[in-house]
C-alpha cells in the first residue's frame, strides 16, 4: 500500500513551471513539521511498510511537494552493476551482467523463437513484499509461455512461494489461468533486468536518471536483437514503478537507433518522477 502511495502524490501537481507547482498556503509546513520529515536517505520501503498507510502517504506527499517547489533537483544516479537473469522452467536461472548476457543467450537453444518479454524491475529488492510480487509476475509469464512444461517441471521454481500455494487461489488468479490457456502465444522467453536491486531507498529512486539508464537498455536491446536475429515485433518490454519510465526511455532509444518500434511496452504502476532537468 505504501508503494501505491509513492505513485499517487502526482495528483497534487499542477501543470506548468516551478512557480505554478509551488505549495498552496494551505499546504505550507510549519518548522516543527519540517523538522519531523525523514531524511530521504532514511526513507526505505521497509520503514514505509511499518507505518500506517495514512502516515506513509502523508510523509511521501510532503517530500514530493517539497521537491516540486523548484526544479533544481537534477537526476544523477545511474547504476552500473545491474544484474540480468533468465528464469528457466526447471527453476534454474541464467544470471549475468547486462554486458555478458547476449553472449550467454546465444548458447541457449531455440531462445527467442517465438516471443521475448523483458521485465525491468523498479522497486527495492530488499523488501519481502517486492520479492513476492516480482516472483508472481515472472511466474505468470512462465505459466503463459510454458504452461504444460511448468506444471510438470516447475516445482523447484515454485518452492520459494509454497506459502502462497497453500492459500486458496483468488478468482483473479483463476481468470488469469484461463486467459493463459486461451492465449495465442504459449511459448516464449523471459529476461529480467533487475534494476530494483540497485534501488535500496527512496533517494536512489528519486534521483534515478531514467533517460540515461533507459538509453543504456535501449542500446542493449538493439544489440541483442541484431546478434540473435530476433524480430523487433516479438519484443514485449515491461517496466515496474520507476522502471516503467526506464522502459519507455529504452523503447524510445530503440526506435531512434533502428527506426522500428518494439511490439509492446507496458508500464506497471508508474512512479512520479521527482528529479528532472529544467
Amino acid at each position: 500500500l505504501a508503494v501505491a502511495a509513492m505513485a499517487s502524490p502526482s495528483s497534487g501537481r499542477t501543470a506548468g513551471n516551478s512557480v505554478n507547482q509551488a505549495l498552496k498556503p494551505s499546504q505550507w509546513l510549519s518548522p516543527q513539521q519540517l523538522e519531523r520529515i525523514e531524511a530521504v536517505d532514511d526513507l526505505t520501503l521497509e520503514r514505509l511498510e511499518n507505518m500506517s498507510l495514512e502516515k506513509g502517504a502523508e510523509l511521501l506527499q510532503q517530500v514530493y511537494h517539497l521537491s516540486q517547489i523548484n526544479h533544481d533537483i537534477e537526476p544523477r544516479y545511474v547504476p552500473s552493476n545491474v544484474q540480468v537473469y533468465v528464469p528457466k522452467p526447471n527453476g534454474d536461472k541464467i544470471v549475468a551482467p547486462l554486458s555478458e548476457m547476449t553472449q550467454l543467450l546465444k548458447q541457449q537453444q531455440n531462445f527467442g523463437q517465438d516471443e521475448v518479454t523483458i521485465i525491468v524491475t523498479g522497486l527495492p529488492q530488499n523488501c519481502d513484499t517486492v520479492k513476492k510480487a516480482n516472483r508472481k509476475l515472472v511466474q505468470a509469464y512462465m505459466q503463459r509461455y510454458n504452461l504444460q512444461q511448468q506444471q510438470q517441471q516447475g516445482q523447484k521454481y515454485n518452492k520459494d512461494s509454497a506459502e502462497d500455494n497453500n492459500r486458496q487461489r483468488t478468482s483473479s488468479e483463476e481468470d488469469y489461468t484461463e486467459q493463459a490457456k486461451n492465449a495465442n502465444t504459449k511459448t516464449g522467453d523471459i529476461i529480467v533486468i533487475d534494476l530494483g536491486s540497485e534501488l535500496p531507498d527512496f533517494n536512489s529512486i528519486a534521483m534515478l536518471d531514467t533517460e540515461k539508464i533507459g538509453g543504456v537498455y535501449g542500446k542493449w536491446i538493439v544489440k541483442m536483437t541484431h546478434e540473435l536475429e530476433l524480430p523487433h515485433e516479438t519484443i514485449h518490454l515491461i517496466g515496474q514503478n520507476i522502471g516503467a519510465h526506464v522502459a519507455g526511455a529504452a523503447a524510445n532509444e530503440f526506435t531512434r537507433l533502428t527506426g522500428h518500434k518494439l511490439r509492446r511496452v507496458t508500464g506497471l504502476d508508474p512512479s512520479s518522477i521527482i528529479a528532472k532537468g529544467r
